[in-house]
């Protein structure tokens, strides 16, 4: 380790940062898990030991990087918790569970919108973060309120000005009073830049024009000015190359070319496949347009006037004139008025450098002591300037990178073949990947070694998950903590998952690179307001997500909205809005704790995967869902990508598992089904199937990638592939399922006894003392099945993150090194399968691993319900029978939005017996839309949002004489939709929301039932 390093640890000044991270001392990289040994958080107490120690050895004069004794103190440190971690493990799960640590709590996009936040609204929305378990937020300014036909909200202060630093300092002030760790996106909206970014410093487009003339002569002619935008237009080379009068009249263009060449994005355009940049029709002799070698540089004779001087040697010519002009997509996007302006170049260093001096180093210095600790985090969201294939510093890097000149294959970018069919794309694929090269080494990088030095870290959405040209997953890499998004359903936008979950790419990059957290913005919609419901939508979206890597959610969207805004208030066009004005505000604990115990669990240990799949070093690249199954393995197996360079530089072999330096290990290593392999990665294959892994090649590879000396590396490659392929070490011909299989190795998880077109999803982590399972359903619907896990002579533990409840199963069986397990699921529904005790301390017991309810009585109408008059509702009324609130005539009902309250007397049946403490007596709510409360005799006995709605009451049920009040909370789109038919000064609702029209249908609301008293028995 090098602590010369390492963040310095502060003192806390307030009660509200007990709860630091050793993150904070130790560098980045160096604080990951080593093994299994050590587990993934350590315990409080020896947080509480090594921050003391810290704090005291500053306050013993230490005000430095600790040298000498503090590296006998650190040791000494570790070498204890090594020690004890594995005993810690399992208490880490049961603390984690109960009180997730601040690592695992929620976060959210905290949007000011048009900068129209004030200091009142900005402590509410904190104090009421923390008050509900959130760890934190990402300060986000940013535009859009009236995109999609909804109304503008009032200009606040600009971004970075001074009346907006007075409010962002007075949120990182409110933050460390309240203990929140803060993240801060160093910009209005995305697509980085804004008002000091200059046209020279915006991304750039590779421009041109053509010319003929004929040779031999004098030429003096006016080159046309290639097409531009913006008016910005910048002369880079003039080249010539002589016609071929024997040219094929007919012959096919390279395929594919304009995605190749950066001038068109790949569809579609979030995570595309990358396939037809490996595509191309067969070579045909003198199809090429030219030789290289012939090209002729006339950059120099061309004026500033754009006249071209030049005696033309004979025959005929074609002259291009190449420039840059600005990219189709160069300007910020979706920024508070005030903000406009430029993106600034991704692959320019001097252009972030020139925005990171001007803007963020003044925000930084504004956070003072804060930095690193309330502010903890840096930001950047998704980049959509789209495909750029121009920068100032291109042609120099590229030479440095590749070995040689692009200027003569430029003609390659105009769709020219130069060469032949197969260089020509060679040089397409030595273009794309420097773009990529440059989008880290110019800007993430230098993103990350600043923040670094100021004791913060990142967590940009680097890896698109955009058709930008970069190695996404690299890019993620270098990340402190890797970040993508995910969307909750909508009937307009995203439809299916390919389209809505990205999530898969971040988290190999975190198990691959050695990071902890997954993060990925989450719930985003297009077209809802207010309507995405809860345990039918967001919690089967947030499982998908888990189940896809996801650790650490980030809200999207949580708009601070000032109290004179009104109710609901201001909000985004997009995504699922969140505030302290949403109508179940009050009752959202609950579904929040879903969430934060969820990712307790899934921040604990290490991902396991049986698969490494290789996805190559070209670019564009990315990874797409889990589904899409690369290296042909599931079901009920599961892996992670790797990058070049982690196949390079951190992938090992021990004991004939891959391994990587944090702990991570597979079984195998499948290589992608192409003839292109990176030469680097084939000699480091020979080096790992000597030391003893297996690798899958479904096919030899016989092109090494890129231009430079192809013809020495592609003999290289040919003949590596035969000494690996055909004899044995690289395995041929079977998928890496197959393989397993026949090796004995069953899949980590399999289920049986479901109807065939269950939608059940898993994912396993493990720690030094747990195997942890998370299992989903996601439909709509009751599903049971059996599942077998791969985990020998250990009891199961049933989890429930809905209710927090834990609990032994008591049926299973283990048997050939495996435990059957059989578990049911609600409609929507999920559980933790825990692996902890020996098998022989908790024996299978004779009774089934889920309790079962007996009917009681069913409480019928009718009904008292009170309707709140302040929004609408008619004070108490009577509802003969359960139903829908917008099934109702009264308009007071109809439109009602809000908290209803059903009242009903009741008396328990004569048979049960409430002395009997083995009877337990549940109210079951049937159907609910969205939340309730239930209260019997006045005593709350919980809040149900998802099924089964059903709460204990026994410890609060009287014999007779029992008053039951449920109070129901529905959304706000029903109030809103019926205020669309009033005049302005006749709605209770004010809002910049418009899409909600007066014809928009209602939302199903209220207590649908039927309401039962049911008695539990099973157990």
């Amino acid at each position: 380790m090098n602590l010369d390093s390492a963040v310095e640890i502060k003192p806390r000044r307030h009660r509200g940062h007990r709860e630091n991270h050793l993150q904070k001392f130790v560098p980045a990289r160096a604080t990951h898990r080593q093994g299994e040994a050590l587990s993934s958080q350590l315990s409080g107490f020896l947080l509480c030991v090594l921050r003391a120690s810290v704090v005291q050895l500053r306050y013993l004069g230490l005000n430095r990087p600790v040298r000498a004794f503090g590296v006998t103190w650190l040791v000494s440190l570790l070498l204890l918790v090594g020690s004890v971690c594995p005993a810690l493990c399992a208490d880490s799960l049961d603390t984690g569970w109960s009180h997730p640590p601040p690592s695992a709590r929620l976060r959210a996009y905290w949007w000011w919108l048009n900068g129209n936040v004030t200091k009142a609204a900005i402590t509410r929305d904190l104090e009421q973060m923390k008050a509900k378990g959130f760890g934190g937020a990402l300060i986000c300014d940013a535009g859009g309120a009236e995109q999609r036909g909804n109304a503008q909200v009032p200009r606040g202060p600009v971004f970075a000005s001074p009346a907006w630093r007075e409010l962002y300092r007075h949120a990182l002030r409110e933050a460390d009073r309240l203990g929140l760790e803060m993240s801060l996106n160093i910009q209005s909206g995305w697509n980085l830049g804004g008002p000091p970014v200059s046209a020279d410093d915006a991304p750039k487009k590779l421009t041109w024009s053509e010319l003929r003339v004929s040779g031999p002569a004098r030429v003096a002619t006016q080159l046309k000015a290639p097409t531009a935008r913006d008016n910005y237009y910048r002369d880079l080379f003039v080249l010539a190359y002589r016609v071929r009068p024997d040219l094929p009249a007919k012959r096919a263009p390279l395929q594919n070319q304009v995605e190749k060449a950066l001038l068109k994005p790949l569809r579609p355009f979030s995570a595309p496949e990358t396939t037809l940049l490996f595509q191309e029709v067969p070579a045909t002799p003198g199809e090429e347009d030219l030789q290289a070698a012939e090209v002729v540089d006339l950059t120099a004779r061309l004026d500033a006037s754009g006249t071209l001087t030049w005696d033309a040697p004979a025959g005929d010519w074609q002259v291009l004139r190449l420039g840059c002009t600005l990219n189709d997509h160069c300007k910020v996007s979706t920024c508070s008025q005030g903000w406009e302006g430029y993106a600034l170049d991704p692959f320019d260093a001097g252009a972030f450098r020139r925005y990171w001096d001007a803007v963020v180093e003044p925000l930084i210095a504004d956070a003072g002591p804060l930095a690193g600790q309330a502010l903890k985090y840096l930001h950047t969201d998704s980049w959509e300037v789209e495909v750029a294939n121009w920068t100032p510093t291109l042609r120099a890097e590229f030479r440095s990178r590749r070995g040689y000149d692009l200027l003569a294959w430029l003609p390659v970018i105009a769709g020219r073949i130069v060469n032949s069919r197969g260089e020509s794309n060679r040089f397409l694929a030595d273009f794309r990947r420097t773009m990529g090269d440059l989008a880290i080494a110019n800007h993430y990088r230098i993103f990350r070694d600043n923040a670094h030095r100021h004791g913060l870290l990142i967590h940009p959405e680097s890896g698109g998950p955009h058709a930008v040209p970069i190695d996404a997953q690299q890019c993620l890499g270098f990340n402190d903590a890797p970040m993508s998004e995910f969307w909750a359903t909508s009937w307009r936008h995203r439809l299916g998952d390919e389209n809505r979950f990205f999530v898969k790419q971040p988290a190999s990059a975190a198990h691959t690179y050695g990071r902890q957290l997954v993060l990925a913005e989450g719930f985003t919609t297009i077209g809802p307001h207010w309507q995405e419901t809860l345990w039918d939508n967001l919690k089967p979206s947030f499982d998908k997500a888990i189940c896809e890597g996801l650790n650490l959610l980030v809200w999207h969207e949580f708009v601070c909205s000032p109290a004179e805004m009104g109710l609901p208030g201001q909000q985004y066009f997009a995504g699922t809005h969140l505030n302290p004005n949403v109508t179940w505000w009050e009752k959202s604990g609950p579904f929040f704790a879903y969430l934060n115990r969820c990712q307790a669990l899934m921040q604990q240990g290490l991902f396991v995967a049986d698969v490494a799949y290789y996805y190559g070093d070209h670019v564009p690249n990315f990874s797409q869902l889990k589904k899409s199954d690369p290296a042909k393995i599931l079901p009920g197996y599961d892996y992670d990508v790797f990058t070049e360079e982690v196949l390079l530089t951190r992938a090992a072999v021990k004991d004939g598992r891959l391994v990587l330096p944090d702990g991570m290990s597979y079984r195998v290593l499948v290589l992608p089904d192409r003839p292109i392999l990176s030469l680097p990665v084939l000699r480091k294959l020979r080096e790992l199937v000597d030391a003893g892994a297996t690798v899958i090649g479904p096919s030899a590879p016989t092109e090494a990638s890129g231009l430079h000396d192809f013809a020495a590396r592609d003999a290289e490659v040919k003949r590596l592939a035969a000494e690996l392929w055909g004899k044995g070490r690289v395995i041929a011909n079977r998928t890496a399922r197959e393989v397993l299989l026949a090796a004995g190795v069953p899949p980590d998880v399999e289920f049986a006894g479901t109807k065939p077109d269950a939608n059940l999803d898993y994912i396993h982590r493990r720690t030094a003392a747990a195997e942890i399972y998370f299992v989903a359903n996601r439909l709509n619907r009751p599903e049971q099945a059996t599942f077998t896990f791969r985990v020998a002579d250990r009891a199961p533990e049933l989890w429930n993150a809905v209710t927090g409840e834990r609990r032994f199963a008591p049926k299973y069986e283990c048997t050939a090194g495996r435990t059957i397990v059989p578990l049911e699921f609600d409609p929507c529904g999920s559980l933790f399968v825990v692996f902890r005790a020996p098998a022989a301390a908790h024996p299978a017991a004779d009774r089934g691993n889920f309790p079962q309810f007996a009917p009681l009585a069913e409480l019928t109408g009718p009904w008292s319900v009170r309707f709140d008059p302040r929004w609408g509702g008619p004070g108490a009324i009577e509802f003969a029978v359960l139903t829908s609130w917008p099934a109702r005539r009264e308009p007071g009902i109809k439109h009602y939005s809000g908290t209803a309250v059903y009242t009903q007397a009741f008396d328990l049946p004569a048979a049960v017996n409430l002395r009997d403490r083995a009877t337990r007596c549940f109210l079951d709510l049937g159907n609910v839309r969205e939340l309730a409360e239930i209260k019997i005799n006045g005593k709350s006995c919980g809040i149900v949002w998802s099924p089964p709605f059903r709460v204990d009451i026994s410890d609060a049920v009287k014999s007779t004489g029992n008053t039951l009040e449920v109070e129901v909370v529905n959304f706000w789109p029903n109030r809103v939709i019926g205020d669309a038919a009033l005049p302005v000064e006749k709605r209770l609702t004010k809002t910049n929301v418009l899409e909600l029209k007066a014809d928009t249908p209602l939302i199903e609301s209220g207590l649908l039932g039927p309401v039962r008293l049911v008695v539990r028995s099973g157990e």
